[in-house]
């Protein structure tokens, strides 16, 4: 593990002044951290210059925007239970990106990836 610089550090702190239960895992180029803010968790990433990356959350499906709820509807996964979405914030708002994850067995699971508007551009395997 690779020791987090405390300009990282100090770009979170201005961010995200009021989080609590910070918890930092350093890598080489990138630093990650996740952190609980009004009772949410997040998961936020920054370059070693401090350079904010982005930030993710778990959201409702009923929260996710209507662009990317049709989109799934319309999806071959639309059957699929869904287990998790997450919202994935950017510095420029355009590249915001909205993650449903959907498993319909033990080795059937995938993670979609649709962009701000509704896009799915990304479809994962996962274990």
């Amino acid at each position: 593990m690779f020791k987090v610089p405390d300009l990282v550090k100090q770009m979170f702190d201005k961010q995200y002044p009021d989080a609590k239960e910070v918890d930092w895992k350093g890598g080489v180029d990138n630093h990650t951290v996740v952190f609980k803010l009004n009772e949410k968790q997040y998961k936020a990433s920054y370059t070693k210059d401090g350079s904010w990356n982005y930030t993710e959350t778990s959201i409702a499906q009923d929260q996710l925007p209507k662009t990317v709820q049709l989109s799934f509807g319309n999806s071959k996964y639309n059957t699929w239970p869904v287990k998790d979405c997450i919202e994935v914030v950017k510095p420029r708002a355009e590249a915001n990106e909205f993650k449903i994850i959907v498993q319909k067995s033990s080795i059937n699971k995938r993670v979609l990836v649709f962009d701000a508007k509704g896009r799915l551009y990304e479809e994962l395997r996962s274990l």
